[in-house]
């Protein structure tokens, strides 16, 4: 007889937000207007394919962690322990950007969330990182609002 691997708690919930996370998505894409366009592909499709996708990836992990833990997951030092200051750095970011995007605007606020998420991924060059955040963001700020037409906050650059 075989013994059965132990349950990994910590996988098995994080499997399971994710599937909650996928269900969440899929019963709000209903509220969204189902009016296709000329490709007959409205805007609902994306967000049931996000959904479904979360789905069926928190089931398999949610398997996995059942069955014994997740697979192929490397097992040194440096996975075993987590990095609380990158954590805290990432979600600092997360918490300023939207926190700030309304007064600051779009550049701004995600001007900082890049330099503070390059931070947490280890980052010391700072004059790079808000050049680099700078120029990515504005070249998203101007395509969703020149090209695609989107009402995204100017903030204090209300000018550009």
């Amino acid at each position: 007889m075989t013994s059965r691997s132990p349950i990994v708690i910590g996988e098995l919930l994080a499997a399971l937000g994710l599937a909650a996370l996928g269900i969440y998505t899929l019963i709000g894409t209903q509220a969204i207007s189902a009016g296709g366009g000329y490709a007959q592909i409205g805007p609902r499709a994306f967000p049931y394919l996000i959904g479904a996708g979360l789905v069926i990836l928190g089931g398999i992990l949610g398997w996995q962690a059942v069955s014994g833990g997740w697979r192929n997951v490397p097992q040194d030092e440096a996975h075993n322990t987590p990095d609380w200051l990158a954590f805290g750095i990432l979600t600092a970011g997360v918490l300023l950007h939207m926190a700030s995007i309304g007064w600051a605007g779009f550049i701004l606020a995600s001007t900082f969330l890049f330099i503070l998420i390059a931070r947490g991924f280890g980052s010391r060059k700072l004059l790079r990182d808000i050049m680099v955040g700078a120029v990515l963001s504005a070249a998203a700020y101007f395509i969703f609002t020149l090209g695609l037409g989107l009402n995204l906050p100017a903030g204090l650059l209300g000018g550009l």
